[in-house]
């Protein structure tokens, strides 16, 4: 079986939140929230690349969900304070 773009960027979501998290969140509902605005916008990458701030509710630690508006999915999971030290340094990418 071919794993389609999609496939692979589910994986790769999964596997940085299990990492960085310690477990897999509920990706329908973070999906659905940054679809209504009930996040906190932080910037647009690109024309179809956006980041949103999220407050894991198991860990408490504050994190910055980047989501493809074009394949309605959740593209990985960052620690806030890396956004942070990026825009410091003026860092457009991380």
């Amino acid at each position: 079986m071919t794993k389609t773009k999609k496939d692979v960027v589910d994986i790769h979501f999964a596997k940085r939140c299990i990492q960085r998290l310690g477990h897999l969140p509920d990706t329908k509902e973070l999906i659905q929230k940054i679809q209504n605005q009930e996040l906190e916008f932080v910037d647009r990458q690109s024309h179809r690349i956006t980041r949103w701030l999220w407050v894991d509710k198991l860990t408490n630690i504050q994190c910055v969900l980047v989501y493809d508006k074009i394949r309605k999915q959740l593209v990985t999971v960052l620690f806030k304070d890396i956004i942070d030290l990026t825009r410091k340094n003026n860092c457009s990418t991380i």
